[in-house]
């Protein structure tokens, strides 16, 4: 009887500390579109990191808007200027930025976001990889770090599982 309960004592110590891992500090998502192209793609797994605490640009992330979940990379955190001109250049800090890995042209959306966008403390801009197809923040505008989940850290191809 005494094996019986130090093993249910250790399941449930397991139990909680996979929960912590899975639930606390990581977080797991299948990717819902091909907005991230062509880093990453509809039906790979993303694992991010729930309790990083120095996003910074450049940094891809997992978060949410009016309940629904995005991906994107961080363009401009607290403080920054960002500014999209009519040939489609995103302009951070007064510098075009160049930018190889993504798909599309960064055209403005016809919202009541104007620019350019000075960000206050714990806001981003943010953008997905693939400009034509996605939903950001030129289309909802800056979005507060309580939104954002996590900063991706793996994505695993769908086609590798």
């Amino acid at each position: 009887m005494a094996e019986v309960k130090s093993f249910i004592i250790r399941l449930l110590t397991l139990a909680a500390m996979l929960y912590v891992l899975v639930f606390i500090v990581f977080g797991i998502r299948i990717s819902p579109n091909n907005e991230m192209l062509p880093r990453v793609r509809a039906g790979d797994l993303l694992f991010f990191y729930r309790l990083e605490n120095n996003l910074k640009s450049g940094d891809a992330i997992c978060y949410k808007v009016d309940g629904e979940k995005y991906i994107g990379r961080i363009m401009a955190a607290s403080g920054d200027s960002i500014d999209i001109d009519d040939n489609g250049n995103v302009i951070l800090n007064g510098a075009i930025l160049v930018e190889d890995d993504i798909k599309g042209s960064t055209g403005k959306y016809d919202t009541n976001i104007t620019y350019p966008i000075i960000l206050g403390e714990n806001e981003y801009f943010i953008l997905a990889d693939n400009r034509t197809l996605a939903k950001d923040s030129r289309y909802f505008g800056v979005v507060n770090k309580k939104s954002i989940e996590g900063k991706i850290i793996i994505v695993i191809r769908k086609d590798n599982i």
